[in-house]
């Protein structure tokens, strides 16, 4: 014979199930409630997510919390629950948490007979944010948690709504995964609260760290000026770092060395998204969500990249290294790594990732003004076939060079300055385009042995 718990799950979940796409019309229309509500919090607030009980869960709460005991009906479970609907209010930084509080119980100013509090606009939304936050969880952390309802055609739901940083949304996960979706057998014993504590220790640093940084870019902007390398590209290189150390492991049972690869990573977002795409007051709050995300992504070590074979791009340099790379992305492990790296950062396709990040690397190692302004002396149709030679002369070098440490920091640094001055050198020695034709492949082995040089010291 059945058990009568399982009898009063069904029903429970059948009526959770009628339920769900009345559930789901209060979720958006809070959504909209909580977006007019938090329109004085745009510098701090950066995502506003939300959920509605699923069965599953729902099934699982029932039984670790014994509601079937305590509750004689399926109604009176759904009527006692606290987070039909959960909200979670995504903060910058651990200090905006209290601030968007305050902003709630400033403009949620109105109390209903029941303690709870409204916005005079909105008096179908009801948070009891009078409580005293934030409040300490099981497991000993702190966390902002309001309980509420909305009103909606006569029925109260009742409303979680959560106020989390973007390092305790990251922690949070965490723990997630290994306390309570983990069936593995262990005791939660002082060494995973020490692991544990010790993850959330390091996510608040980093945390304070990125806000002095973020506090930097917003007095820089005013003056124009733009972020040093020392204060931004090092955290993003760590993070990258620590993120896909896991990941390897995670997939291989074993990680490489990935210090030398998460600084190339670090250096060509802040190249690319700062020197040359401008300060974007929210590109701390893009890159933690990305990692956040990456954080809850199985990764696979051991496939092949899939890119097409036929890649084109019109500028020579970019077609002749990209041309190159595509035929040793599954074959040398090193540009693999790599480029499986890049490749869960950047949100485009890996066509516009991989024509992007060679771009970039172009940019850097040739300035296209100072290129274009070379050969002077020549017809302009001579020099423009001049300039097209010496980017694919600079490519094709680099190919011969093959590995990875051709984009290391260093190594481009000193590719750059070595290469404007044989251009310069070029230009006092070379007449016209058929005489650079014709001893190319002269020049071509002089670039080649001082290129050589730079990978030798």
């Amino acid at each position: 014979m059945r058990l009568q718990v399982f009898d009063t799950i069904e029903e429970t979940l059948d009526l959770l199930e009628k339920k769900e796409a009345f559930h789901h019309e209060v979720k958006h229309e809070l959504h909209a409630v909580l977006k007019q509500l938090l329109a004085g919090c745009n510098d701090m607030v950066v995502g506003l997510n939300s959920r509605v009980k699923t069965k599953d869960s729902l099934r699982e709460k029932i039984i670790r919390n014994r509601l079937y005991v305590k509750y004689n009906s399926a109604q009176d479970i759904l009527d006692t629950l606290s987070d039909l609907v959960g909200f979670i209010i995504e903060c910058r930084f651990i200090e905006d948490e209290f601030k968007v509080l305050t902003h709630l119980r400033k403009v949620m100013n109105v109390q209903g007979e029941d303690g709870y509090y409204f916005h005079p606009d909105f008096p179908n939304f009801h948070l009891e944010h009078g409580s005293r936050q934030p409040q300490i969880q099981k497991n000993g952390f702190s966390i902002y948690r309001i309980d509420g309802y909305f009103l909606k055609d006569g029925q109260r739901v009742n409303i979680e709504l959560q106020i989390k940083a973007l390092v305790h949304s990251f922690w949070g996960d965490i723990e997630h995964k290994l306390v309570y979706k983990n069936t593995n057998y262990y005791v939660y014993d002082d060494f995973m609260k020490d692991l544990l504590a010790s993850i959330k220790a390091n996510l608040t640093i980093t945390d304070r760290q990125l806000n002095i940084i973020y506090d930097q870019m917003q007095e820089d902007s005013k003056d124009g000026k733009i972020i040093s390398e020392s204060s931004f590209e090092r955290q993003i290189s760590k993070a990258i770092n620590d993120l896909f150390a896991q990941k390897m492991y995670e997939s291989l049972g074993f990680t490489l060395n990935l210090k030398n690869t998460s600084t190339i990573l670090g250096h060509y977002l802040f190249i690319k998204d700062i020197r040359y795409g401008g300060v974007s007051n929210d590109r701390i709050s893009a890159l933690f969500k990305t990692f956040k995300k990456l954080n809850s992504t199985k990764m696979d070590f051991e496939s092949e990249i899939e890119v097409s074979d036929n890649f084109y791009s019109p500028d020579i340099f970019v077609h002749t290294l990209g041309t190159y790379l595509i035929s040793v992305i599954n074959t040398d492990y090193d540009w693999f790594i790599f480029f499986k790296m890049l490749f869960s950062i950047e949100p485009g396709n890996n066509f516009e990732d991989f024509t992007l990040f060679l771009n970039v690397i172009k940019n850097y190692l040739v300035d296209n003004y100072w290129l274009n302004t070379s050969f002077v002396k020549l017809s302009m149709e001579q020099s423009s076939l001049l300039h097209d030679e010496l980017a694919k002369m600079l490519a094709a070098s680099l190919t011969e060079i093959g590995t990875i440490e051709i984009i290391y920091d260093k190594h481009m640094l000193a590719i750059n300055k070595a290469f404007v001055v044989f251009v310069e050198e070029l230009e006092k020695r070379v007449i016209s385009y058929s005489d650079f034709m014709q001893y190319q492949s002269a020049y071509y082995d002089e670039w080649l042995h001082r290129l050589r040089k730079i990978f030798e010291d």
